[in-house]
This record gives C-alpha cells, sequence and structure tokens, in this order.
C-alpha cells in the first residue's frame, strides 16, 4: 500500500484518478477547494468521492499557508492540477505553473518518491498560448528536479466533447477550417488507469488518447446523430481567430488562450496512442440520459 496525494482531486480526471488508486488498496488524499464538491457526482458524470478517499485537505495552492504540509507522508503525489476555466483572478501561470510548483517543492522536502503530472498533448507545437507555456514551464522544472516523474499527456477529455451536444442542440454546428484534423478523445476513466499504472513503471513521458479516431467534422456528426438532430453545418475559416485574438488579448489572457487552443485544434491533428475501451457515443449517450 502506498500514500498518494492527489492534487486536482475534485476535477473530471482527479476523481477518477483517486478512485481508481483506492480501488488498487493505496491510501489517498485529496487536495480539493471546496470539500462538499466531491461528495456529489460531477458536472460530467464523475464518480462520487465518499469512500473513495482516506482523507480530504481543503487548500488553495495558489495560496501557500493553507496547503502547508501537504505532501508530508505520501509516497507518491499526482497532480492535475489546472485552470479549467477562466476566473478573472487567477492566470494560468499563477494555477498551472506556481501552484505545481509549490506542491513539487513540498514533495521533494518530504522525500516524496513519484510525482506523476498531466499536461497536453501536441504541447509543443502550441507554445504560443500561455496556459500551455505554464504547463511546459512546470514539466520542465519536474524534469530538472531530480524526482522519479512521470508527465502524462492526454488528447482531449470527453467531458470537452460534451460541448458538441450543447452546440448541436442550437441547430448551428460550427465546423472549424475544413474540420478535417483528427483527435481521439479519452474518458477520464480510460486515462485515470494510464496514470495509476505510472506509478509503477519507469515511463518519463506517456501519450494517451481513446480508442477512436475521428476528424472534427465526424465528432460534429457523431453529436448530431446521437441527439437525433440535424444542425446546419457552417465552416468557419480559421483566420477569423487570428483577427480576434489581438483583440482578446487586451480584455482577458485567458479567453485569448481560449481562442487560440481552439485555433489551433482546428490546425493540428491531435491522435496519440490508444487507450482504454470507453467509447464516445456511448458517453454521449449517458449524457442525454442525464439531462432526461
Amino acid at each position: 500500500m502506498k500514500n498518494v496525494l492527489v492534487a486536482g482531486g475534485s476535477g473530471y480526471l482527479g476523481r477518477y484518478v483517486a478512485r481508481e488508486f483506492k480501488k488498487r488498496g493505496n491510501r489517498v488524499r485529496v487536495l480539493v477547494r471546496n470539500p462538499e464538491k466531491i461528495m456529489n457526482p460531477g458536472e460530467h458524470g464523475e464518480p462520487v468521492l465518499q469512500g473513495f478517499v482516506d482523507e480530504v485537505i481543503s487548500g488553495d495552492a495558489t495560496r501557500p499557508e493553507t496547503i502547508r504540509g501537504l505532501c508530508e507522508g505520501m509516497d507518491i503525489v499526482f497532480s492535475s492540477l489546472g485552470m479549467t476555466r477562466p476566473d478573472f483572478r487567477h492566470s494560468s501561470f499563477d494555477v498551472d505553473y506556481m501552484g505545481n510548483r509549490r506542491i513539487l517543492d513540498m514533495a521533494l522536502e518530504t522525500g516524496v518518491k513519484k510525482f506523476i503530472y498531466v499536461s497536453v498533448f501536441n504541447a509543443e507545437k502550441m507554445l504560443d498560448i500561455s496556459n500551455i507555456q505554464a504547463h511546459e514551464q512546470f514539466a520542465g522544472e519536474l524534469r530538472k528536479s531530480g524526482m522519479n516523474y512521470t508527465i502524462v499527456r492526454p488528447t482531449g477529455y470527453f467531458s470537452d466533447m460534451g460541448q458538441f451536444l450543447n452546440i448541436v442542440k442550437s441547430g448551428v454546428m460550427p465546423i472549424l477550417g475544413e474540420g478535417d484534423k483528427r483527435s481521439n478523445p479519452i474518458h477520464a476513466e480510460d486515462l485515470a488507469k494510464v496514470c495509476v499504472d505510472a506509478a509503477g513503471n519507469d515511463l518519463t513521458d506517456i501519450d494517451a488518447g481513446g480508442p477512436d479516431v475521428f476528424t472534427y467534422r465526424e465528432l460534429a456528426e457523431l453529436a448530431a446523430e446521437t441527439a437525433g438532430k440535424t444542425p446546419l453545418y457552417v465552416e468557419v475559416p480559421l483566420w477569423i481567430a487570428d483577427v480576434l485574438l489581438p483583440v482578446a488579448k487586451l480584455v482577458n489572457r485567458d479567453i485569448a488562450d481560449i481562442i487560440a487552443f481552439t485555433a489551433a485544434v482546428g490546425r493540428l491533428d491531435g491522435v496519440a496512442p490508444r487507450h482504454g475501451t470507453r467509447r464516445l457515443k456511448d458517453y454521449f449517450r449517458e449524457c442525454l440520459s442525464a439531462e432526461g
């Protein structure tokens, strides 16, 4: 049995990772900002963590005084800590880099044996985006730290693909560029197994995608078929994002990152080695069923 810290324990991936570590007989501590959140299902169907965690630490990695002693007694640290949406108070650097840097420093001080960190697939091709920069700056620090580590780089999450269902209901489905760029998004339950497996192997870098590969247009069509909708497909030239980006940077850097990342998705293939068994069509059905 190992003592494991899961930072970002209330997030889409963090919940599944905490549960998977516990199912394999480990003692699990989670870091969350709101302890009540993990006692209810997540907005994307993530599991309740009651019964799957041994200790809940209520803290905020952007506030060092709230996470003192976080890594004491831990053998393994897993972190999927990062900004998932703009909050207009913190930057990606504050959370994705500095927050994880503080946890790494504590892990080094307390003798943690392994640090597993989740970054982004194709990150090296998107270093002009500030939140990708923050991820990769921390990944670089982790490599230099002397800590035994694994950096896991997933493609898109199924939770992100759920936006296709929301958009298709409007009756109009935008298609980025020609819609021909491919990806293989992965369910967090499958990705959690990849991450927990990493605790017991010597791999330093793991790229991970799901079992099925789709073009952007095929993702949109799958969402439409599953929802029983026939939307109007509208191709959106990628130069529009290029025009909007300088303006967005003046308003909010995080919003600018969303625009830049969206444009990058329209220009890059994002197919990683295939893992897992969960199918996107089944996930779409689960989402629709949950809506009633």
